[in-house]
């Protein structure tokens, strides 16, 4: 059982010692809880033992007073606990720190680090923004989780009415990283709980609209790909042509992403095969999101124009990161369907377009579409049964080719 003394440790520069709160538990393990006093020499007692050995004691009974106080407050919330089971270092953290005090902006900063380390660097932007759009809808620097209450999260949620995405997505980021918060801080095994509510366990977290569907029309598809564009620009390939090609790769391997694109190692290619996990999905997955697929002829002359050092193509060499070439390929399609008068094409619209003419001009099922975009199986029990046929993929991939090419 953990035992307290008021102290002093040391002499301050001012002549005054610091008065310490000592905590034991067992033999010899000790830390020390600092205090706001001090004490000059009139507060002291000295006492010598037999061989001369010096002890120093306080004497000032204010001091005593209310280092008392403070022993009994802390008392009082160790018995809350079974703290036989800590340590003294444990113990002190307990006493000295709780869910009143402990920052919820600090383990947000540490989690979204983390995040980023592992190559998520998508989720972590939504990560930061949901942190910032909370930091400022409370107006405070440094978010305790006290502050996140019912009453501020579900008015935060209102605040975002205008925005049925940002309503659903980052209140998300919130929750999961309190999970997190609650998982690492908490020892229900040990009776140690930091953190002692979760406030989304009352909360409801509002549905995201279905998008609306962003799959073109086959002419449309043909007329972006047959549009002549410039290709070199100042001795640089343009965006509009880098477009063609991205949207062309992101169409003919069956709506990959361009993430995907950007992320491909060298080794993802395997005798004419493409063998990698998708990279949004591959931390949530239980089969790490793992997908095959035949590279088409249409697209090896690309692959060889594109083909890359460090990784299977040289995107990752050309920009520094995901969202930047991208956005590149974005900004390259803006541009043509302006010039050639089209309704608005981004690059994820070849994978939305990939999948509705699977179904509706090619007679593939939803498995398999599901399949080829690497969604999660609906049958989750029955897909640890059965081993994977991948070239269902490669076998609906050329009937959807052949529509637009």
């Amino acid at each position: 059982m953990a035992t307290f003394a008021p102290v002093i440790r040391y002499k301050k520069s001012d002549g005054l010692y610091a008065v310490y709160i000592r905590v034991s538990q067992g033999q010899g393990k000790l830390a020390y809880i600092k205090t706001c006093f001090s004490v000059g020499e009139k507060g002291l007692k000295r006492i010598y033992s037999k061989s001369g050995k010096e002890a120093i004691n306080i004497s000032d009974p204010i001091v005593l007073g209310e280092c008392i106080k403070m022993i009994s407050v802390y008392a009082k919330k160790l018995n809350t606990i079974d703290s036989l089971k800590m340590s003294v270092q444990e113990i002190v953290v307990f006493l000295t720190t709780g869910n009143h005090d402990l920052s919820f902006s600090q383990f947000s900063k540490e989690y979204i680090i983390k995040m980023s380390k592992e190559g998520r660097d998508n989720s972590a932007g939504n990560y930061i923004l949901a942190v910032k759009r909370l930091r400022e809808f409370l107006q405070k620097d440094d978010i305790l989780f006290k502050d996140l209450s019912i009453s501020n999260l579900m008015s935060w949620i209102e605040s975002m009415k205008d925005s049925s995405r940002k309503r659903n997505l980052y209140p998300t980021c919130i929750k999961t990283m309190i999970n997190a918060a609650m998982l690492q801080y908490n020892d229900e095994e040990r009776d140690i709980i930091k953190i002692r509510f979760n406030p989304f366990s009352k909360i409801k977290i509002p549905k995201n609209k279905i998008a609306a569907k962003r799959s073109v029309e086959i002419d449309m598809i043909k007329t972006f790909f047959n549009t002549e564009v410039r290709v070199v620009f100042q001795g640089r390939q343009t965006k509009e042509k880098t477009a063609q090609d991205v949207c062309k790769m992101v169409f003919c391997l069956a709506g990959i992403n361009t993430a995907d694109l950007y992320d491909l190692k060298l080794t993802a290619l395997v005798d004419g095969f493409l063998k990698y996990k998708r990279k949004k999905t591959r931390d949530k997955s239980d089969y790490e999101a793992y997908t095959e697929i035949k590279i088409p002829e249409i697209l090896i002359p690309l692959f060889e124009k594109y083909k890359g050092e460090e990784r299977l193509l040289c995107f990752y060499e050309q920009y520094s990161s995901a969202d930047i070439f991208a956005d590149i390929a974005s900004r390259g399609c803006r541009s043509i369907c302006k010039s050639a008068n089209l309704e608005k094409i981004t690059p994820y619209s070849f994978r939305h377009s990939w999948a509705t003419i699977a179904i509706n001009d090619c007679a593939g099922s939803l498995d398999d579409v599901a399949l080829s975009l690497n969604h999660a199986s609906g049958h989750k029990i029955t897909s640890t049964y059965v081993r994977c046929d991948y070239t269902r993929i490669d076998k609906l991939n050329e009937l959807v080719i052949a529509k637009v090419f």
